[in-house]
């Protein structure tokens, strides 16, 4: 099985995230195996027996494991029943980021105060859903999951279009478009081979991983190897990019902080849309009027952002994260974004971590001037290969 760890958001095979149980500080085992999120529920360790002596294990095991069993079955039935649209569509749509300690029972209570969580607990239940009112934790593991499936299916249509006959050359197409998040994503591209039967020379998957919680699909000495791998195609990359970049820069062309500092709100704007069409996200403008802070529309793997623009000389406060929550909440969209040439204010920050608003920053910004500007390089490839072809044809 693979597994989403929820502190560092890296994917394993390993039933321990070994990135974050290498730290100084280990926590728990229990608290580890909480960190964890399944891609298949199945894999909780609340389904698994838990050893309690010698004696008792060879007295009650066989009985419980029978209990827990039926409880499995009747989750994931239900689970599966339930995931579309209810599970699915409440993680799209909650304006809640975090998790709650929401009431033990549920139902209507005196404060009259309830969180979505519980009210969604409710509907699942009248659903029939009722091993949730003797397991409340088990709806926020089956919601991450659901999470993490949803980030798999978008994961998985992007990784379908860089499949090629040889290994490095899949993972080179992979990582030119993806970036450092192969860092945190190799486990699922691996896991995606494997569910695909996608086999390159030199690569063996466990086959007993998908039945077995404690085996690894890839041992992890072989992981760190393929990560190595890696690590010195994305070195390659960027060595490629920086001679390419020397090679072709033209300063008349490229686009630099100094110069959006020099736009007005509209033409920032007009330049964002520029940006994120370039990065390869779809892109439309909203109306400068009637928009409830929305400057414009951004959609990429299924899911909708609406994005606030602020072109400042100080910083932003909380009027434009405001803006923000209020056009995401008008317009429906999944997530918002806040995008500024200058900072934030601490409070903006709070309030934008609270919402779950993305902030960009002019370091963020700089990263995206960066990725377009390495877009316009390529153009510049492009054109002078047509004209040397042109050339030859003469």
């Amino acid at each position: 099985m693979i597994y989403q760890c929820n502190g560092c958001h890296r994917t394993t095979f390993e039933t321990t995230c070994p990135w974050c149980n290498s730290s100084q500080v280990s926590p728990s085992a229990e608290l580890r195996a909480q960190n964890l999120t399944p891609l298949d529920p199945s894999f909780y360790p609340d389904f698994q027996y838990q050893s309690k002596g010698l004696i008792k294990d060879f007295l009650g095991k066989k009985k419980e494991q029978a209990h827990l069993n039926d409880l499995l079955n009747n989750v994931l039935r239900k689970y599966a029943q339930l995931k579309q649209p209810y599970f699915t569509n409440f993680i799209h749509t909650t304006r809640e980021t975090s998790s709650n300690n929401d009431a033990g029972v549920p139902g209507p209570r005196l404060d009259g105060v309830y969180t979505e969580r519980e009210l969604f607990r409710e509907v699942l239940i009248r659903k029939g859903f009722d091993e949730l009112e003797g397991l409340p934790p088990l709806l926020d593991k089956l919601l991450l999951t659901t999470a993490f499936n949803s980030t798999y299916l978008g994961f998985s249509r992007e990784l379908s279009r860089h499949i090629k006959a040889d290994l490095a050359e899949t993972l080179r197409s992979w990582i030119d478009e993806a970036g450092t998040t192969f860092r945190s994503d190799l486990a699922l591209f691996y896991y995606y081979l494997w569910e695909n039967d996608i086999s390159y020379q030199g690569l063996q998957f466990n086959a007993q991983a998908n039945a077995t919680a404690n085996i690894p699909l890839i041992a992890f000495p072989a992981f760190r190897s393929g990560l190595s791998l890696c690590e010195g195609i994305y070195f390659d990359i960027l060595v490629e990019r920086l001679g390419s970049q020397l090679e072709h820069f033209n300063p008349n062309r490229f686009i630099t902080m100094y110069l959006v500092d020099a736009m007005d709100g509209f033409q920032f704007e007009a330049f964002l849309v520029e940006i994120f069409q370039t990065i390869g996200f779809d892109v439309k403008e909203t109306k400068k009027t009637a928009d409830q802070g929305a400057d414009l529309f951004v959609s990429r793997f299924g899911k909708n952002m609406v994005i606030q623009a602020k072109n400042y000389t100080g910083s932003v406060g909380n009027a434009a994260v405001q803006q923000a929550i209020s056009a995401k909440a008008f317009c429906g969209c999944d997530e918002a974004m806040v995008v500024t040439n200058s900072y934030y204010t601490t409070s903006a920050k709070e309030l934008a971590t609270t919402a779950g608003v993305r902030l960009v920053d002019r370091e963020g910004l700089q990263s995206y001037l960066d990725d377009y500007n390495q877009k316009l390089i390529e153009v510049f490839q492009a054109e002078a290969e047509e004209d040397r072809e042109s050339l030859n044809v003469r």
